[in-house]
């Protein structure tokens, strides 16, 4: 303050003389020259203050995160040099945080971006950070009633983990470490769900091939060992057997090859489209499949119809669902093969018989791979058409599914795109 009492003293001689001056050396005099000195020191004090003011909210604004306006720095004297220290503060805070929220903002987009949900919680319950998957996690604030043990054993010795947590009706593999000088437990949760559904699937896909090349592979060891033990010298016996073989053989062979057609189908991606004249399809498909005696077979077809879709493989789903159409339809009875528009935006492709139809409890398995349904148990087959057909509709892009009642009988349908005709339509 040297400048500010320096200039206040000077100016509160000047006025002492001045008023002596005026008034001469006396108590009138001196009265005046105190009042004027006290409404001078009075002034000088508010402008003082004012600039003092300005600093303290400056500086206030600068604890609440406000680094945005600049301080005005005038005047060479102490007040000036603590208002240039503050302005140089406030652009050096103003650059730091500029690069934390940099920073910050990166770490949240790359959190974000993450499939895995990702939290840190408080040691005494609540959640301090968590991405977007993990607020769907969360309740109330707070992670689920689920991942409290693995969090509580993280704390305890620095690290809990589980394969298949169960949280509502999903599992998750949990990960948590502690962060002692947080006091929290950072935890990242990843849906298993799908994989593992995967997983069983794959074990049953196994299970079941093995099952099924077991019996014709037993069938033919047996064969082969009654042979061996004489029966080729019977030539009744050796016939007998050598049937037996061959039909084991041909058993094994249709079973691979619906293997390796599965194999293939399901390494398919979506691949490109066609437009399809679904009339001819239709009429391709009914000519490839003969009709049992005394079952009607019954073709209906809206005119210039199309669809998108491979013609190739809709000719092999079809084909697949008019066979099945037929051999779960004892005569007399009828099946019909229907392409109609459901819509300004699909086209349905139906196959409907008069068979004996599927349980309800059954109608959601029987796309699944090896699942033969009871009625058809004794027939041939492996349990695989339908789920092939269901992987190459899918790879059209397509959808496909069933309906039915009990002894009345079955509707098996694919629901394509409609497409714009073409001038040169693939069937």
């Amino acid at each position: 303050m040297r400048l500010w009492l320096a200039g206040a003293f000077a100016a509160v001689s000047l006025i002492t003389a001045f008023s002596v001056y005026l008034f001469g050396d006396n108590q009138r005099a001196l009265v005046v020259a105190v009042l004027i000195g006290v409404l001078a020191g009075f002034l000088i004090a508010v402008a003082i203050s004012h600039r003092v003011s300005r600093l303290a909210q400056a500086a206030a604004e600068m604890a609440s995160g406000s680094f945005d306006a600049p301080l005005s720095v005038s005047g060479p004297d102490e007040i000036g040099d603590l208002a240039r220290a503050l302005e140089s503060m406030r652009a050096s805070l103003k650059e730091s945080f500029g690069v934390l929220t940099a920073d910050r903002n990166k770490l949240e987009a790359i959190f974000d971006g993450l499939t895995d949900a990702v939290m840190v919680v408080d040691d005494e319950g609540p959640v301090r950070f968590s991405n977007s998957v993990a607020m769907e996690l969360l309740d109330g604030g707070r992670p689920p009633e689920a991942m409290l043990p693995q969090l509580a054993r993280a704390a305890e010795v620095g690290f809990a983990a589980h394969p298949a947590l169960r949280i509502g009706d999903r599992a998750y593999a949990m990960q948590a470490r502690a962060l002692p000088g947080e006091r929290a437990v950072l935890a990242v949760v990843r849906d298993r769900t799908e994989e593992m559904r995967r997983e069983f699937a794959e074990a049953d896909f196994v299970s079941n091939a093995a099952h099924e090349l077991r019996n014709p592979l037993a069938g033919i060891s047996g064969a082969i060992e009654v042979l061996q033990s004489g029966a080729k010298d019977d030539p009744k016996a050796r016939d007998h057997f050598l049937s037996r073989l061959a039909e084991d053989a041909e058993r094994m062979s249709r079973l691979t090859q619906a293997l390796l057609t599965l194999a293939r189908v399901e390494s398919l991606g979506a691949g490109e489209t066609e437009v399809v004249d679904v009339p001819i399809a239709i009429r391709d498909v009914v000519a490839a499949v003969e009709p049992p005696k005394h079952v009607e077979l019954v073709v209906e077809s809206e005119a210039d119809l199309t669809a998108k879709g491979d013609p190739v493989l809709l000719r092999q789903v079809m084909i697949g669902l008019l066979t099945n159409a037929f051999k779960n339809t004892p005569p007399p009875g009828a099946v019909t093969v229907r392409g109609r528009r459901d819509g300004e935006t699909d086209v349905i492709l139906e196959v409907i018989d008069t068979g004996t139809g599927i349980p309800t409890a059954e109608i959601e398995r029987v796309f699944e791979r090896f699942y033969r349904r009871s009625e058809s148990r004794k027939q041939e087959g492996f349990g695989l058409g339908l789920a092939i057909a269901r992987r190459m509709v899918d790879v059209m892009g397509g959808e496909i599914g069933a309906t039915s009642v009990q002894g009345q009988g079955s509707t098996f349908w694919v629901r394509l795109p409609v497409a714009q005709p073409s001038p040169t339509p693939v069937a």
